[in-house]
């Protein structure tokens, strides 16, 4: 059986509940027909250039990403913004694309869930608890045993894969980590009044890390894009299952992302 575009729309809002996004955010199905044929799908962290270029070159009729590929409102569309380009290329090769962004984040098994686990916490709870109630932003739990800071960025840069990380050290040993994928330094309060000795999370500034660690809160800095790329394997593997279940014979494909930015 075929899938279209709706029925991918229905398997992802059921992974990830549209209503579990921030009231600012963009979810949902942003280009495409909901009833286009799918008969391959591309996850994705972005809409970016190397990732349509994989679609267009695998034939995929569906992009699904993290990160929203309209944010701001769109007055016109020309090729002469590269993010607008992107949406025309989409368009015109009949590519739709659905993004998951806070909903991602938020809800359990999503982004911050993979990211403990990949950190290896035990025992994690909601950092930053959603109104519905129903899970939240960031996630915060123990370490199997404490270890130095020096040793438990050794072990961040491992498991995501990163050459560096930039930490701020507020001279305490970790052991209970307080972790937001993408940009969480609005939760350094949480973390703290969590009982956090240390924070993961990206795209961390000058006077959020003064914050941190002169309140005592170790900080890694461990990248907007190292933060959440984990998730991005784990949402195809889930969506190719239900896919499965449902009957449906889309292939389902993960782009090959650089790092936006690198060590030299």
């Amino acid at each position: 059986m075929e899938a279209t575009v709706n029925d991918i729309v229905k398997i992802m809002d059921g992974i990830a509940p549209p209503d579990l996004a921030e009231a600012w955010d963009n979810v949902g199905l942003l280009v495409g027909r909901g009833s286009s044929a799918v008969k391959k799908l591309m996850v994705a962290l972005d809409v970016s250039p190397e990732v349509v270029e994989q679609a267009m070159e695998h034939k995929v009729q569906m992009i699904v990403t993290h990160h929203p590929v309209i944010f701001d409102p769109i007055k016109k569309m020309t090729d002469r913004t590269w993010q607008h380009k992107l949406l025309l290329d989409c368009a015109e090769n009949k590519i739709a694309v659905y993004s998951a962004h806070t909903s991602l984040d938020s809800v359990l098994g999503g982004v911050n869930d993979v990211l403990a686990e990949k950190m290896g916490l035990l025992h994690t709870e909601v950092l930053a608890t959603a109104a519905s109630g129903a899970a939240g932003l960031g996630r915060v739990g123990h370490l199997p045993k404490a270890m130095t800071l020096q040793d438990f960025a050794e072990k961040v840069k491992a498991v995501l894969q990163l050459e560096k990380v930039t930490v701020g050290d507020a001279g305490r040993m970790v052991d209970k980590v307080a972790i937001c994928g993408g940009a969480g330094a609005d939760f350094i309060g949480e973390a703290l009044a969590a009982g956090a000795d240390t924070f993961v999370t990206g795209d961390v500034k000058y006077h959020a890390a003064q914050q941190a660690v002169y309140s005592g809160l170790n900080i890694i800095d461990a990248t907007h894009q190292g933060t959440e790329l984990p998730v991005i394997n784990t949402l195809a593997d889930r969506i190719a299952l239900r896919l499965t279940s449902c009957g449906f014979r889309t292939q389902v494909l993960v782009a090959k992302e650089s790092k936006i930015l690198q060590c030299l």
